[in-house]
């Protein structure tokens, strides 16, 4: 019989003193809505954390395996060196996925490299103070991004993953809308200027730049 993964644990309550993520999640109706069927714990069997941190060599990256629900079943970082895989996760994308999480860690690690790099793309920092709040709530939190939610393009025109449903939440169903902070006003479709420079992007990739980078 497998043990209790204390040690794993530990890791988690340590992340979330760091960026508080679970904390949000949980003060936010929505979002707590969203995951309450969701087991956000360590997994028994760790053996597949040793196989993903065995394609990291030389890396001070620790890796812990979740419970299938966590967090919706997604991949992701927590601070500050923490890469989060589901029970049962497929080996035949885990090397492209632990290269996706590593650039998330290396955001979260350095943070003034990643602010010059969007400021140097045209991303402006925004604070939730300067949107909607009723659209802030409704936004899915993220643990990839958490530390630095929101950026404008052009310093206007800012991404907000939003709920489908904000009565029944689900984590996967979400939309991207776009809060136009000239107009005031939630736009459906992203910028001509941003189409023209990223082209039609998924999803998972639109809703954030820090997503955008580690996509692609």
């Amino acid at each position: 019989m497998s043990l209790p993964p204390s040690h794993e644990y530990e890791i988690l309550e340590e992340a979330d003193r760091l960026d508080g993520y679970i904390t949000a999640c949980k003060s936010c109706s929505i979002n707590s809505a969203a995951r309450k069927d969701q087991q956000y714990v360590p997994w028994n069997d760790q053996s597949l954390a040793r196989k993903a941190e065995k394609l990291l060599p030389g890396k001070n990256i620790r890796v812990v395996i979740l419970s299938p629900s966590a967090d919706g079943g997604m991949p992701h970082t927590r601070a500050p060196n923490v890469i989060c895989l589901p029970a049962y996760f497929p080996d035949s994308v885990m090397e492209k996925t632990l290269e996706h999480e590593m650039v998330h860690i290396d955001q979260k690690q350095n943070p003034e490299k990643w602010r010059k790099h969007a400021l140097d793309e045209g991303w402006i920092p925004v604070s939730e103070v300067d949107l909607p709040e009723n659209w802030v709530r409704r936004c899915r939190m993220n643990p990839d991004t958490y530390d630095a939610r929101f950026w404008a393009w052009e310093g206007r025109h800012v991404p907000m993953p939003i709920f489908v449903r904000e009565d029944k939440p689900q984590l996967r169903e979400i939309v991207v809308r776009w809060w136009d902070l000239k107009d005031g006003r939630l736009n459906n479709e992203e910028p001509a200027s941003f189409f023209k420079k990223y082209g039609k992007l998924a999803t998972s990739s639109a809703e954030h730049p820090f997503e955008l980078w580690a996509y692609h």
